[in-house]
């Protein structure tokens, strides 16, 4: 209620007569104030926020990503289900239930598997938050895999040493602002975090 309600003011300059029926409709004819017009104007300020929801939505939008790009890869039908087994921290498999919805509707999945370990293979991808894997029998091109793996390893391991290279410098340390170095770190370990990963996949073909 509070959303739409905000929407709709915000909306109102530019769509004063439609917001207008929707606003009164919206409070059953008993609105706050005779016109929508008349009401204040939506201030960042009035909505504190929330960086937890936030950080969630982000992972979930990068799930999505992976998944349909991994079922294109996999050449899954596109109007066809598929499960995926998923190793996450809690940020994420905290609300499973809200997130099955998500997914179902946004990227054809079936069911969630919660996997203890790290998930590698073919039909897998990392990144530095989460593993995805789509549960989906296809002969898998080995060569072409390798290869994938291959390119995507030495792309890491260049940003990689880009970044330990400026993080080493104290003249970018001394005369950056604090946040962007902490950021720099940030990005650094989870680039690691995912090489690392890579790693395994490749190794895993044999």
């Amino acid at each position: 209620m509070t959303v739409f309600d905000a929407a709709l003011r915000l909306l109102s300059p530019f769509m004063p007569f439609l917001t207008e029926e929707i606003w009164h409709a919206l409070y059953a004819g008993v609105p706050p104030a005779k016109s929508i017009a008349l009401t204040r104007y939506p201030q960042a300020s009035d909505f504190v926020c929330d960086t937890a929801a936030i950080r969630e939505m982000e992972l979930l939008q990068e799930l999505v990503v992976s998944i349909r790009a991994l079922r294109k890869e996999l050449g899954v039908p596109e109007k066809e289900s598929a499960p995926i087994r998923l190793h996450a921290g809690p940020d994420l498999t905290a609300h499973l239930e809200f997130h099955q919805e998500i997914l179902d509707r946004l990227a054809r999945v079936s069911a969630i598997h919660i996997s203890d370990s790290s998930l590698t293979g073919a039909n897998a991808r990392s990144t530095a938050s989460f593993d995805v894997a789509v549960v989906y029998e296809r002969k898998i091109d080995v060569t072409a895999e390798r290869e994938r793996l291959t390119k995507e390893l030495a792309k890491l391991e260049k940003q990689i040493a880009a970044n330990e290279a400026r993080l080493a410098d104290e003249s970018f340390t001394g005369k950056a602002p604090a946040h962007i170095v902490d950021g720099l770190r940030k990005q650094t370990a989870d680039l690691i975090t995912l090489r690392d990963k890579t790693r395994d996949g490749l190794d895993g073909l044999g």
